[in-house]
């Protein structure tokens, strides 16, 4: 993943864990990339997505709606398709994959409202 796709905050993990850890991203520098619990950086090669699911829907603070199957939060809606997730907002829809994507997502629409 390359370091400009990312933003301070983002939630990432790092690809040669046998488990996906969960990390924040403290300080990001061309192809380089600082996560909070490591004392050195990684390079962002080694840099990979948390996959989206409904757990970190959930830390989001996004409420699932049953009868409709999808889950919102303010104006933005999200459905589980399946291979992804689908979000949308005002007119845009967007497919989302990893939770940095989310956190992408709500940074925009709260500058946007």
């Amino acid at each position: 993943m390359k370091a400009s796709d990312l933003r301070i905050g983002n939630i990432v993990s790092v690809c040669y864990e046998n488990d996906i850890i969960p990390d924040t991203v403290i300080v990001l520098e061309p192809d380089m990339v600082h996560l909070s619990n490591r004392e050195y950086p990684d390079s962002d090669r080694d840099i990979i997505g948390v996959p989206l699911n409904k757990e970190w829907l959930i830390h989001f603070n996004f409420i699932y709606h049953s009868e409709l199957e999808v889950w919102c939060s303010g104006e933005i809606i999200i459905k589980k398709l399946p291979n992804n997730w689908i979000a949308k907002w005002n007119t845009l829809k967007r497919e989302i994959e990893f939770v940095h994507q989310l956190q992408d997502l709500l940074h925009f629409t709260a500058k946007h409202n």
